[in-house]
C-alpha cells in the first residue's frame, strides 16, 4: 500500500469515527456542518464530499431515532390515556381528561370536545382546556353548520394551518366565533365515532400558524378512537346510574307506600275500636292533628262546619266546591291553592261531607292512606252519630217513662223490656249540678250515656243515668267527678243497684232519688253515695219517707220466705234481738226448742248474708221490724199471715 493510499485510509477512518460519535452524542446538525466545513477549508474535495454524503445519512439516521422516540413517547401517552380513560366516572370528568390529554399530547394552547345533541342534532362545546374567554363551554353550533362528510359517510379529520387567515373558510368555521374569541389560527378536529355513531368532534388549537403533520393526525384519530370508547362508556354507566337511581326511588316509594299502607290499615283498625268506645268527632280530629301534625276540620253536606280542631286557614268557596266534586268522584285526597287537602266523606256511595286537613309542615305530610283511613272513620262517625242519634232519643224517652213520677203502665214496662241491656245488672244514678248550662249537661250526659251503652233522660234540674254495671256506689262517683269536670260545677249523685228487668228500674229510680235527697240533707252536697251506704238516713230524711219500700228491701227475703212456706223467720228474728243476741234466751220466748232457733238463724244467714249481725245492719233490721209492727197494727187488714 502506498503512502498516499494509506494516508486517505486514515482519514476516512478518523472522519467515520467522527461522524459516529457524533450520532452517538446526539450532536445537533451545526456539528455535523462544522465538519464538513473544515474538510472542504483544507481543499480536500472528495473527503469534503464524503463527510458530505456521511453528514445526510447520520441527520436522516438523527431524524429516525427522533421519530421513532417521539412514537415511543405518543404511544406511552396513549396507554397512559387510555389507562385513565379506562377508570370508571362520569361524563364530564371523562371530558375534562380528554380535552386535558388532547391539549398535552399535540402540545396546543386550547382543547375542547364537542357532542351532537340527539334531539336537535346542534354540536355543543362541553368542556374546554387552555381557555381564555368565556365564550367556550356551552356554546351551540346549529345542526346545519355541523362539519358532516358526503351523505351517508362518517366525518373525516379536518385540519388549517392559519384558520383566520383561510379564505374559502375551512370545516372549523363553525366555531369560527370561538377561534376568534380566543385567537386560534391552527386548528385540527378530529370526529369521535362509536359503533359507526357520529358522537361529536375533538379539537386542538394554537393561537400560532401550525402545520399539522400526518402522524399528529394520526394521533388525534387514535385519542379520539379511545376517547369516543370511554364517552360511551361513560354515558351508558350514567344511564345504569340514572337507572339504578330511578330504581331505588322507585322502590323508595314503593316501600313508603307499603309502609303507609300497613300504618293506615293499623291506624284503621286503631280507629274504629276508637269510635266503638264511644269517642267523639272533637275527640277524634284531636287525636288526629296531634297524629297527622296540621289541622284539621269537618264539613257536613251543605258546607256547615261540624267541628275544628288546629290552624286551618278559609278556603275560597267557590274553589273548596270545585276541589270537593273532584275529590268525591275520584275518592282520593285533593289539594287546594292554600296547602290544605280535602278528602271524602262518603259511606255507600252517600256523600256525607268533607275533611279539610292543613299540614303545619307541608314537606312532612303524612301519606294518603293513613288521610283516607282518618277520612273514613270520620264518615263512619257521623254516620254512626246519626243513628244513634234517633235511638238515643228513643232509649231517652223510654228512660222518661220508666222514671216517671207515677209508677209506669205496664205496656210501658213490656216495651222496656225489649231492651237487653235492661235484663243485664245495671244500676240508676240521679245527679244535680248546680249550674244553669243545661245544654252543656245535656251534652255530657248524651256522649257519657252512648260511650257506656246506657240511657239518659234529663227531669228538671236532675239529670238520671241507667247504667249497666253492680257498683253503684262507684258508678255514682264517676259520674259526679266526669260532670264536675265537665261543667265547672258542684254535682251531687245519688245512685240504687244493681237491678234486673224493666219492672225493677222506676223503684231504683225513686231509691236513687231517696238517697240524692239525703244526701243534700245531710249537707253531703258536691258528694255521692249509693242507697246501700246511706240505708234506713236514706229513706228518714228523704222528702217522701217509703216506709214500705224500706221494709220491704230490709226484711223482703224473709217476708218471701214466710209467705211462700208459711215460716216464722221473721218472728224468730225478732225473738233474737229481743233476747239481746242469745239463742237460748230466745227459744223461751218463742217457746221452742234451741236447736230450732239455730237452724231458723242459719236459715236467715244464707237469706241475708252473713253480715246482717254487724251493727249497722242490725240496726237497719230492727228498724224495718219495728215499722212493721206499726204498721201491722196501724192497718186493720194483716198485711199478711198472722204470726203464731
Amino acid at each position: 500500500m502506498t503512502g498516499e493510499s494509506a494516508t486517505l485510509l486514515s482519514h476516512t477512518e478518523e472522519d467515520v469515527l467522527r461522524v459516529l460519535e457524533l450520532l452517538a452524542s446526539e450532536a445537533p446538525a451545526r456539528s455535523y456542518d462544522e465538519l464538513v466545513a473544515r474538510a472542504r477549508r483544507s481543499g480536500d474535495t472528495p473527503r469534503a464530499e464524503r463527510l458530505e454524503r456521511a453528514r445526510s445519512l447520520a441527520l436522516e439516521v438523527s431524524g429516525l431515532f427522533e421519530r421513532r422516540s417521539r412514537r415511543e413517547a405518543e404511544l406511552a401517552s396513549l396507554v397512559d390515556a387510555a389507562r385513565d380513560l379506562a377508570r370508571p366516572g362520569g361524563l364530564d370528568a371523562t371530558l375534562r381528561l380528554i380535552t386535558r390529554r388532547a391539549r398535552l399530547m399535540m402540545n396546543t394552547d386550547l382543547a375542547c370536545t364537542v357532542l351532537l345533541d340527539g334531539d336537535t342534532g346542534d354540536a355543543v362545546v362541553s368542556t374546554a382546556d387552555g381557555a381564555v374567554s368565556a365564550l367556550t363551554v356551552g356554546y351551540r353550533v346549529t345542526g346545519a353548520a355541523v362539519p358532516a362528510g358526503a351523505p351517508g359517510e362518517q366525518p373525516a379529520p379536518f385540519w388549517t394551518a392559519d384558520h383566520l387567515g383561510d379564505d374559502p373558510p375551512t370545516p372549523a368555521g363553525a366555531l369560527d366565533e370561538v377561534l376568534h374569541a380566543e385567537s386560534l389560527h391552527a386548528v385540527l378536529g378530529v370526529p369521535l365515532r362509536a359503533d359507526d355513531r357520529h358522537l361529536g368532534h375533538l379539537y386542538v388549537a394554537a393561537r400560532g400558524i401550525r402545520h399539522f403533520t400526518p402522524e399528529e393526525v394520526a394521533l388525534m384519530c387514535s385519542l379520539a378512537d379511545l376517547a369516543a370508547v370511554a364517552i360511551g362508556t361513560a354515558r351508558h354507566l350514567e344511564d345504569v346510574h340514572t337507572a339504578n337511581t330511578e330504581l331505588e326511588e322507585s322502590g323508595a316509594r314503593v316501600r313508603a307506600s307499603l309502609s303507609d299502607a300497613l300504618r293506615a290499615n293499623s291506624v284503621q283498625d286503631e280507629l274504629v275500636q276508637l269510635v266503638l268506645d264511644g269517642a267523639g268527632l272533637d275527640e277524634l280530629l284531636a287525636r288526629a292533628a296531634a297524629e297527622l301534625g296540621g289541622g284539621l276540620a269537618v264539613q257536613g253536606q251543605g258546607g256547615e262546619r261540624l267541628a275544628e280542631h288546629g290552624r286551618i286557614p278559609r278556603p275560597d268557596p267557590q274553589e273548596l266546591a270545585r276541589v270537593r266534586l273532584d275529590a268525591a268522584a275520584t275518592g282520593i285526597a285533593c289539594p287546594l291553592s292554600d296547602g290544605t287537602w280535602v278528602l271524602p266523606l262518603s259511606v255507600r256511595s252517600e256523600d256525607v261531607g268533607c275533611l279539610l286537613f292543613h299540614p303545619e309542615d307541608a314537606t312532612a305530610a303524612p301519606g294518603e292512606q293513613i288521610l283516607l283511613s282518618y277520612a273514613r272513620t270520620v264518615s263512619l262517625l257521623l254516620v254512626t252519630q246519626r243513628s244513634t242519634a234517633v235511638e238515643g232519643q228513643v232509649r231517652d224517652e223510654l228512660l222518661a217513662d220508666l222514671t216517671s213520677p207515677e209508677a209506669p203502665p205496664d205496656r210501658v214496662v213490656e216495651r222496656a223490656g225489649r231492651f237487653a241491656e235492661l235484663h243485664r245488672p245495671h244500676v240508676v244514678v240521679v245527679a244535680h249540678a248546680r249550674t244553669g248550662a243545661a245544654e252543656l249537661v245535656e251534652s255530657w250526659a248524651t256522649a257519657y250515656a252512648r260511650r257506656h251503652r246506657g240511657m239518659k233522660t234529663v227531669q228538671g234540674d236532675r239529670l238520671v243515668l241507667l247504667l249497666p254495671g253492680e257498683d253503684a256506689a262507684a258508678r255514682a262517683r264517676e259520674v259526679r267527678a266526669e260532670l264536675a269536670g265537665a261543667t265547672g260545677a258542684q254535682v251531687t249523685a245519688g245512685s240504687c243497684g244493681p237491678n234486673r228487668g224493666a219492672d225493677g228500674v222506676h223503684p231504683a229510680y225513686r231509691e236513687a232519688v231517696r238517697c240524692l235527697e239525703a244526701l243534700i240533707a245531710l249537707g253531703g252536697a258536691g258528694r255521692s253515695a249509693a242507697a246501700s251506704e246511706l240505708g234506713f238516713l236514706g229513706m228518714l230524711l228523704a222528702e217522701e219517707n217509703d216506709v214500705t219500700g224500706f221494709v220491704e228491701r230490709t226484711l223482703g227475703p224473709l217476708l218471701d220466705h214466710d209467705a211462700e212456706r208459711f215460716g216464722n223467720l221473721v218472728e224468730t228474728l225478732q225473738g233474737w234481738f229481743m233476747a239481746a243476741g242469745s239463742p237460748t234466751r230466745a227459744a223461751e220466748l218463742l217457746y221452742v226448742h234451741p236447736n230450732t232457733v239455730s237452724r231458723r238463724l242459719e236459715r236467715i244467714t244464707q237469706l241475708l248474708g252473713r253480715d246482717w249481725q254487724h251493727p249497722d245492719r242490725a240496726l237497719e233490721l230492727q228498724l224495718a221490724l219495728r215499722l212493721r209492727r206499726a204498721r201491722t197494727s196501724l192497718d186493720p187488714e194483716p198485711a199478711g199471715p198472722p204470726s203464731p
